[in-house]
């Protein structure tokens, strides 16, 4: 397990950018294909957690892992900048960095997948596809009553975040403490070892989350309104949900299907994190998307 987590790194190269507003960010790159996979994490993960899937993808697909500001090696910020400013930096780190290949998929899971729509929307020739998994894409009743929630400091996930133990005396102590609970369970051992690896930091002769608490629930707090942003989409999607995530998703896919011309809907089994639970056939799916549209 742990050469598996370590292998992120071995076989990628480290990218650092400074470009638009906020701290610096950083994340990892795998050039030399002639499509590159621009992928974006979970609230609370960065991109070394998805290793198990994403090395699936890479012999026939070049890698760009953006963690967004405060996960994974990313500056942690002094405050939340919002969900609107996190998406708008997509653009100009890519401008900046240049990832390798012809053609430049968008790809991320959870709020991830939500960034990267906007990003897309607001930038119509950034990217030639998208691979949404289990986007955060809220109906609108949904939407807005996570906003009020949260205005009146009651948001059920933000405060679970905020309450959540965030330091062990040990790696091997969050480890036991973590695994196979809560957004964590039924993941294969060899993804939730990548994310104590990269997800996880030491600190002071302990172990800590990278992504600190207060800035996970903010984001918990502040969800992306999806809908305009997906009816401005005008290159082949791809979205995929697990049959045990959040009751919300599967409704906003249907929605999906009717505003987005040609949007490829699909189930896979697993919850919302299904992507670590079946790595390999997550990766399938997306190999079979990506080459039916020549990429």
């Amino acid at each position: 397990m742990l050469s598996t987590a370590s292998a992120y790194r071995d076989l990628t190269s480290p990218w650092t950018s400074s470009a638009g507003a906020g701290p610096t960010l950083r994340g990892r790159r795998h050039d030399g294909h002639a499509t590159c996979l621009h992928f974006v994490h979970g609230n609370g993960f960065c991109g070394g957690v998805y290793w198990p899937l994403l090395q699936q993808l890479m012999p026939c697909y070049g890698l760009f892992c953006h963690d967004i500001e405060g996960h994974g090696d990313s500056d942690r910020p002094d405050h939340f900048a919002g969900s609107v400013a996190i998406a708008r930096r997509i653009a100009p780190v890519i401008a900046e960095q240049k990832p390798g290949g012809q053609t430049l998929v968008g790809m991320g899971h959870s709020y991830g997948a939500a960034l990267t729509v906007r990003a897309a929307a607001e930038n119509p020739q950034l990217f030639g596809a998208l691979v949404l998994l289990d986007p955060i894409l809220m109906p609108t009743p949904v939407f807005l009553a996570t906003r009020l929630l949260a205005a009146v400091g009651r948001n059920p996930i933000a405060r679970g975040a905020l309450r959540r133990r965030d330091r062990w005396p040990t790696r091997a102590q969050a480890w036991a403490r973590l695994h196979d609970r809560g957004i964590y369970r039924g993941w294969r051992d060899e993804a939730f070892n990548c994310f104590i690896e990269h997800a996880t930091r030491d600190d002071d002769g302990e172990r800590t989350l990278a992504c600190p608490t207060w800035l996970e629930a903010a984001i918990f707090d502040h969800p992306l309104y999806p809908w305009q942003a997906l009816r401005q989409l005008r290159c082949p999607v791809l979205f995929v949900y697990g049959t045990q995530t959040y009751p919300f998703i599967a409704p906003a896919a249907r929605k999906a299907g009717r505003l987005v011309a040609g949007i490829d809907v699909r189930t896979q089994p697993g919850g919302h994190c299904f992507m670590q639970e079946d790595p390999q056939r997550t990766a399938a799916t997306i190999r079979e998307f990506l080459t039916t549209h020549g990429l």
